[in-house]
């Protein structure tokens, strides 16, 4: 079943927004694996995109990622993608 690209990008936005909360979950709060999961699952979808994208870019400067001051939008495919977001390591 393919899905229409606005459903596509919904999809995407949806899965960003669930591992840039993992990640402060797990990596920022120390919760157990397990927990972030669970709890990431129930935030995501209650979130903005504001909050969204200021997470993202705390979430990257705490595990000393790529710094995302490049106006990040979890809303903008160029977002997902970007170089920006890759580790230094």
């Amino acid at each position: 079943m393919n899905l229409p690209k606005n459903g596509e990008d919904l999809a995407k936005k949806i899965l960003e927004a669930y591992d840039i909360v993992y990640l402060f979950l797990k990596e920022v709060l120390n919760l157990e694996a397990e927990n972030a999961k669970n709890e990431a699952e129930q935030i995501k979808s209650a979130i903005s995109d504001e909050t969204i994208n200021q997470l993202a870019k705390y979430v990257h400067k705490v595990l000393d990622l790529n710094d995302l001051d490049c106006d990040y939008d979890v809303s903008k495919e160029k977002c997902r993608c970007c170089v920006r977001r890759t580790s230094k390591k």
